[in-house]
C-alpha cells in the first residue's frame, strides 16, 4: 500500500508519507546535534596559538624494513598523524608542523594541552548526566518538545562559542557543559517518537537512518568546518553549524507533530496504515494490552529484576567497549605500529562512519523485509543481527591483530568491522522498544549511560596494556581482550533476549494473566523460525 496517496495529502515534503516526512525531520535534527558537538574538534586547530617546537618529533615506526618493502626510516620521515593523536603515548608520530598553516600557528587562544582538554571534555560532562532525564522527559510531555528543545540548546551554544572562547575559557566550558545536559536527551527521545508513527516491521530502518545519521553528520562536518575555518575564519564554523541547528529548529516545530492522530496534513490512507499495523503489533506483543494503561511513574524495581533489560544494559556495554577500541584506537595503532596516518586522510578518515551507515540502512531493510514477510519471528530476527554485529567485530579485530604491518589491509579490516557493527541497529537497538513501548526513552537513556561510562574506561585499560610500550605484541593483547567481551555480552542478551512486552510496561494486567500470554508468545518465538510445532514433522 503506498500511504499517503489520498486527496489533500501535503506536509513539509510533499511528495513522502508523513511518517517518512517525520524521520527526514528527525534525522536532519540529529545531524544538526552531532554538527554544533564535533566543530570543536576541528575549529579548535585555528582557536588555538600552537607552539611547534612541543608539536615536532621523530617518527618511529614498529615495523620491520622488510614488511614495509625494505623501507628505511629516511623513507619515512614528515609523515605525520592528525590532532586527535594519543599524546601520552612515547614515540608516537605526532603532527609535522609543514601540515599546519600560517592561520593555524597563529591562533588568538593561548591555550595550554590541558586547557583545550577540559574544553573538549566539558560536552561529556553534561551529556552523561541527562540521559535518563532526557529518555523520561519525552515520555511524559513528548519528543518534540524535548528533542526541539535540545537542538535549540545546541545551536545557541554554537552561536555563543567564539564571544565565549574569547572572553575566558572558564565562560566556554560552563556553555559546552550546558550544551551536553540538553543533548543529552537526544538519542533517548527518539524512541517514543518511533513507538508512535512507526509499525514493527519500519522501525529498524527508522534507527538505521534517524539514530545513525552521526556517522554520516562527522563525515560531513568535518570538511565543512574546514572549507569555512580556510575562507571565512574560525568563528564563522560556529555560526554557520549554530545557524542550520536553529533553522532546523523552525522547521521542527512548524511541522512536527507528536502522533499521526495530530498530524492535520496526514492522509486518511495512511493514517489508517499507522493505526492498524500499530495496534497489531500491540496486540502480538501482549495480548491484553488493549485493557491496560502505563503506569504513573518508572516501574524502577521491576526494570531492575527483569532478565531482558539485563540483556540490553549488558550487550550495549559490550558492543561499547569493542566500538570505543574501533573508534578510538584502531586509528592509533596503524599511526603508531603500521606508520601509517589514517587521519591524515579525509577520505580515509571518513571511510570507517559511511560503512557502518551502509551496514545499519543494509541490515535494516533485509530485517523489514524478513518480519514482515513472516520468515523469521521478532526474537530471532533480533538475535541473528546483533550476533552479526558482535562477533562478526570480535573476529574482524583478531583478524587485525594478526594482519602484519600493511596498513592498506588493516583500513580494510577496519571497514569491515565497522561495517558488522551497523547491524546492531537491528539487533540490540531495536529489541528496546520490543520489551517496552511506554519507558523505552526511560530504557535507552539508562542503557546510553551504561555504554558511556564503558567509553570512558576503555581508554584507561587500553592506556595500562600499552604504557610504554608501544609494540605489536601489546596491541595484540588489547585486541584479544575485546573478544572475551564481545563473545560474553552476546551470549548473555542471546539467553535473556526477549521480544515480548514486559509486565511493568503496564499497569493493570494481572499476574496470572501476563504470565500465560507470555508463555504462549515465547513457544511462537523459536530462535529459528519454523519450529512452530513440536509434534510436526515437516518442522524439523
Amino acid at each position: 500500500m503506498a500511504a499517503g496517496d489520498g486527496p489533500g495529502y501535503f506536509h513539509i515534503f510533499g511528495w513522502l508519507p508523513a511518517r517518512i516526512s517525520i524521520a527526514l525531520l528527525a534525522l536532519l535534527g540529529m545531524m544538526n546535534a552531532v554538527m554544533v558537538r564535533v566543530n570543536l574538534s576541528v575549529a579548535i586547530v585555528a582557536m588555538v596559538r600552537w607552539n611547534t617546537t612541543a608539536i615536532t618529533h621523530q617518527v618511529q615506526v614498529h615495523c620491520t624494513a622488510t614488511q614495509h618493502h625494505n623501507a628505511n626510516a629516511s623513507d619515512l620521515e614528515g609523515v605525520s598523524i592528525g590532532e586527535d593523536e594519543d599524546e601520552g603515548a612515547e614515540g608516537n608520530m605526532t603532527r609535522s608542523p609543514a601540515l599546519l598553516d600560517d592561520s593555524v600557528m597563529e591562533g588568538e587562544l593561548d591555550w595550554d594541552e590541558v586547557t583545550q582538554g577540559f574544553v573538549l571534555g566539558a560536552f561529556f560532562y553534561g551529556y552523561c548526566v541527562t540521559q535518563i532525564i532526557g529518555g523520561r522527559l519525552s515520555e511524559v510531555y513528548g519528543t518534540r518538545i524535548v528533542f526541539g528543545l535540545s537542538i535549540l540548546a545546541g545551536g545557541i551554544s554554537a552561536v555563543l562559542t567564539p564571544m565565549a572562547a574569547r572572553m575566558n575559557y572558564i565562560i566556554l566550558i560552563i556553555i559546552r557543559i550546558i550544551q551536553g545536559l540538553f543533548q543529552g536527551a537526544t538519542i533517548p527521545c527518539i524512541f517514543p517518537l518511533m513507538v508512535r508513527w512507526m509499525p514493527l516491521q519500519e522501525r529498524s530502518r527508522f534507527i538505521a537512518y534517524v539514530l545513525f545519521c552521526n556517522n554520516l553528520s562527522i563525515t560531513f562536518t568535518l570538511p565543512l568546518c574546514g572549507l569555512v575555518i580556510n575562507y571565512l575564519g574560525w568563528a564563522a564554523a560556529f555560526y554557520v553549524t549554530g545557524g542550520l541547528s536553529l533553522a532546523w529548529c523552525a522547521l521542527w516545530f512548524t511541522f512536527m507533530y507528536e502522533s499521526p492522530n495530530q498530524h492535520p496534513r496526514i492522509s486518511p490512507e495512511e493514517l489508517q496504515y499507522i493505526q492498524e499495523h500499530l495496534e497489531e503489533n500491540e496486540s502480538q506483543a501482549t495480548p491484553a494490552s488493549h485493557q491496560a494503561t502505563p503506569p504513573a511513574s518508572v516501574p524502577w524495581r521491576e526494570m531492575a529484576t527483569s532478565w531482558p533489560v539485563w540483556a540490553i544494559l549488558i550487550c550495549d556495554a559490550g558492543n561499547s567497549f569493542g566500538f570505543s577500541v574501533y573508534f578510538s584506537h584502531i586509528p592509533t595503532y596503524i599511526q603508531n605500529i603500521l606508520g601509517f596516518s589514517i587521519k591524515q586522510n579525509g577520505v580515509l578518515s571518513a571511510l570507517p562512519f559511511l560503512c557502518r551507515y551502509l551496514g545499519a540502512i543494509i541490515s535494516a531493510t533485509v530485517a523489514d523485509m524478513v518480519m514482515a514477510r513472516g520468515l523469521l519471528s521478532v526474537l530471532s530476527v533480533r538475535r541473528v543481527f546483533s550476533t552479526i554485529a558482535m562477533m562478526g567485530p570480535a573476529v574482524n579485530l583478531l583478524a587485525v591483530a594478526h594482519s602484519g604491518c600493511d596498513p592498506s589491509t588493516a583500513i580494510a579490516l577496519l571497514c569491515v568491522g565497522f561495517f558488522l557493527n551497523g547491524f546492531i541497529t537491528t539487533g540490540l537497538f531495536a529489541n528496546r522498544v520490543d520489551i517496552t513501548t511506554n519507558f523505552c526513552g526511560t530504557l535507552t537513556g539508562l542503557s546510553n549511560t551504561c555504554a558511556n561510562v564503558v567509553s570512558v574506561i576503555v581508554p584507561i585499560v587500553v592506556g595500562s596494556l600499552t604504557q610504554n610500550q608501544q609494540t605489536l605484541g601489546q596491541w595484540q593483547k588489547v585486541f584479544w581482550m575485546c573478544v572475551p567481551v564481545y563473545a560474553l555480552s552476546e551470549i548473555f542478551f542471546l539467553i535473556f533476549a526477549s521480544a515480548s512486552t514486559q509486565k511493568w510496561n503496564y499497569s493493570n494486567i494481572s499476574k496470572d494473566t501476563y504470565e500465560a500470554e507470555e508463555s504462549t508468545s515465547e513457544q511462537e518465538e523459536s530462535f529459528l523460525s519454523g519450529v512452530t510445532d513440536p509434534n510436526n514433522d515437516q518442522n524439523i
